[in-house]
């Protein structure tokens, strides 16, 4: 789970299912009173305590320089795990004192000997970090340090336990539907670039082998996946195989060979000529390999109720994934408090604009110009007032491959090179009617994923590990704060018609889902269960409880960043709020935020309330 986190370099925007909801109402909560007892003893003065000089540290340049030392190298052996990774963290390997011909050019490795020997590298990293002395470092580096060193011990904790607990293929995310797109996004600069591009090609049969071998593990333990799940990754697969003679791979790799001005004809039509029987065989050949093995491995599927029936292991898993999805250290219990609270939230403002507008569910209103241009400017526009100004960029908008379409989100933003934050590209899914495409360009680029990703990677004083490790709870949770903060500010369309369409969307498909997910993996809900849940919420039991009880079996944790990354920082921007009063301003603290770079919440919170504390004492 921790090296396959990083193959692909796309973003996903959260896939919106039907909604089939009637009404809703607030849940009936379950209250405990606290009694506090008035004091009866005598009032006596307090002794005014002794102040405590505060520590002295003084910055030292040869810890800083260490430090920025091994950050280079960890972020080294990080970006050169395998050919493909390099290739989309490091657009000119220069720039990091690489030697490209070191790097090994495979498409990484899925085994569990591979995850032992990354947890080992790790470990020596993080023996080397503990060495330096943090308390000699800037305010900055020092949250850098604290950052990697809870990147290394992500990478050198001790998970042999859940070594095949891990989904590779999932129907919305998995490996098999990410890598037709995984080429097309590989840039082919120069003739090294194509001679790399095609080695990978032609490592797909072993890689994609690796792949089937982990699922027939799987499937001897007792945890292969459901029927529905099994069938959705087939057919998947099945349209990869029939585009034999008509995937999109063939023009992304000739337009950019006719892009190379430096060979002759000979040398163009060769590469093309290679790509064509790579893609005819060795690609292709993969595809089937996987297709046949896992075919096979019907007879090891489970049903949903079998594999909703999590052993201590599998609970411990969940947990663990739950965390490094959210970005924090957050228990089961806890998370589901957060979110339950998000929730209510949520309701209670749904509600309410529902009881001001009865018709609101049958109203339609297009959030959008007609122009996918001009609502890239509005948004541009409407941020002026609470975000810094970016950098230069360039912004590509791409339509989606059309055998990709059925797969695809309306929309994804693909992360750039380190050294290359300049060049961005968004994917567009033409065939989907988005009636609320202002909130899903405001989530993938303007203030959403483009903004933080180049904003961030444009900040010299953050760390190299701390840019370029995946923090998907806080990418997902800012992306959706994004979508918030545009339905806060925009005054386009009706105002409470686009906090309608933001906050039923984030009840129903993303923080809702995380819930059930955890009630049915965790807590063991049945589908009857389930029914009884959301009938006494107000939502139509009957008819909604089957289809999120097969989705949150079939991708226990598929919402988990976007949900858990949300809730965490909407409730940090509301208690910093309410905390603060007239001394909070918007541009301050998002600027705060997002100046300290991605990291876990657990590390975020603390300072950013070091922040607010430090605006009190400036009022008082």
């Amino acid at each position: 789970m921790k090296r396959f986190t990083k193959l692909t370099a796309l973003l996903m925007a959260l896939i919106l299912f039907a909604s089939f909801f009637a009404s809703c109402k607030l849940p009936d909560e379950t209250t405990q009173t606290i009694t506090i007892e008035s004091e009866t003893s005598a009032v006596t003065d307090t002794p005014v305590p002794t102040a405590t000089p505060a520590p002295t540290f003084e910055v030292k340049e040869e810890t800083t320089d260490a430090f920025d030392a091994l950050d280079l190298e960890v972020f080294r052996w990080y970006a050169t795990m395998d050919g493909y990774t390099f290739h989309m963290f490091i657009d000119n390997p220069a720039d990091y004192d690489i030697d490209p011909s070191t790097v090994s050019m495979t498409l990484g490795e899925f085994t569990e000997e591979d995850s032992v020997e990354t947890t080992q590298e790790a470990s020596v990293f993080l023996e080397s970090l503990n060495q330096i002395n943090r308390d000699e470092l800037s305010a900055d580096k020092q949250f850098s340090y604290d950052v990697l060193h809870d990147i290394l011990e992500g990478f050198s904790e001790d998970t042999t336990e859940f070594a095949y607990m891990y989904e590779p293929l999932t129907e919305y995310s998995g490996v098999h539907s990410n890598m037709p797109l995984s080429f097309a996004l590989f840039e082919l600069k120069d003739t090294q670039d194509v001679e790399d591009y095609l080695t990978l090609l032609a490592d797909m049969p072993r890689f994609m082998g690796q792949i089937l071998a982990y699922e027939q593990e799987r499937a001897k333990m007792d945890l292969f996946m459901t029927s529905d799940a099994l069938d959705a990754i087939l057919e998947d697969c099945e349209l990869i195989i029939d585009s034999k003679d008509t995937s999109f791979l063939y023009a992304t790799f000739n337009d950019a060979i006719d892009q190379l001005t430096d060979l002759t004809a000979d040398q163009a039509q060769t590469y093309k000529d290679r790509n064509e029987s790579l893609l005819q065989n060795e690609y292709i050949d993969s595809f089937k390999l996987l297709y046949d093995g896992l075919k096979s491995l019907k007879k090891y599927c489970r049903t949903y109720e079998e594999a909703a029936t999590y052993s201590d292991v599998q609970k411990r898993y969940f947990e663990y994934s739950m965390q490094d999805a959210g970005c924090n250290s957050l228990s089961v219990e806890e998370t589901l408090e957060m979110l339950k609270d998000e929730l209510n939230y949520l309701l209670y403002d749904v509600i309410t604009i529902q009881a001001n507008n009865p018709d609101i569910y049958d109203t339609e209103i297009d959030l959008s110009s007609g122009d996918m241009q001009t609502d890239l400017d509005y948004l541009k526009s409407v941020i002026t007032a609470f975000l810094p100004e970016l950098p230069d960029h360039n912004l590509s908008l791409t339509d989606v491959p059309e055998e990709l379409q059925d797969q695809f989100a309306p929309a994804a933003y693909v992360i750039p090179a380190l050294d290359d934050w300049q060049e961005n590209i968004i994917y567009i899914n033409t065939s989907i009617e988005d009636p609320a495409l202002l909130l899903t360009l405001a989530h993938e680029g303007y203030p959403g994923h483009l903004y933080q990703y180049v904003y961030q990677r444009s900040l010299d004083n953050v760390g190299l590990m701390q840019r370029a490790a995946n923090f998907g709870g806080y990418a997902e949770g800012w992306a959706q704060f994004a979508e918030f903060l545009i339905t806060e500010n925009q005054t386009k369309y009706d105002q409470e018609y686009v906090r309608f369409q933001f906050e039923y969307s984030m009840l129903v498909n993303t923080t809702l889902p995380a819930i059930i997910s955890i009630l049915v993996n965790y807590y063991g809900y049945s589908l009857d269960a389930l029914e009884s849940y959301l009938t006494t919420m107000g939502f139509n039991g009957e008819a909604v409880a089957p289809i999120y009880y097969d989705l949150v079996i079939d991708q226990p944790y598929y919402f988990f960043e976007y949900a858990i990354g949300y809730a965490q920082l909407a409730q940090l921007y509301r208690d910093e709020l309410s905390d603060l009063g007239e001394s909070f301003q918007l541009s301050e603290f998002l600027k705060t935020y997002l100046d300290l770079g991605p990291a876990n919440f657990d590390l975020l919170k603390e300072q950013m309330d070091v922040w607010a504390d430090s605006l009190l004492q400036d009022a008082a």
